[in-house]
């Protein structure tokens, strides 16, 4: 503003206020780019946090996919569990001792034939059951199935 009757016109500031313009100015730029620093930082966190929550979700239905595949395998063995139980458990028992007999049957035959294959090899070949002779041509180690 002008004073009437003045011809040279007043400055507003001096050489204190421009140098505290000067000085609050650069504090304002300084203190904007650190703030443009720190919003960057916090982008690229926040695009590894989203990256990372992708992989869990991914991780996640992976997991809850053999969950249930598990869980589908203990219902499937629950089902055969009570079929079994309702079946009984004599069935198996009897089927067991069945299994034992013919086992028992068909040692005995192995004995049998195996004493007549001993009294073979003496009559035919001299063989000696308790010792070895020095003549003896036919070598074996003595056994006899109980």
């Amino acid at each position: 503003m002008k004073k009437a009757g003045s011809s040279v016109d007043k400055r507003v500031t001096n050489d204190v206020t421009v140098q505290t313009f000067n000085h609050t100015s650069t504090s304002i730029g300084g203190t904007a780019d650190g703030l443009r620093r720190s919003l960057k930082e916090l982008e690229d966190e926040l695009k590894k946090d989203e990256d990372g929550k992708k992989e869990f979700e991914t991780y996640l239905k992976l997991l809850e996919t053999k969950r249930a595949d598990l869980q589908r395998s203990v219902d499937e063995n629950k089902a055969w569990l009570e079929a079994v139980e309702k079946q009984g458990s004599n069935s198996s028992e009897q089927q067991y001792k069945r299994l034992l007999e013919q086992i028992q049957t068909i040692y005995e035959g192995a004995k049998e034939f195996h004493g007549k294959g001993i009294d073979m090899l003496i009559k035919d070949f001299g063989y000696h059951i308790a010792y070895k002779r020095w003549n003896d041509s036919f070598t074996a180690i003595p056994f006899k199935p109980k």
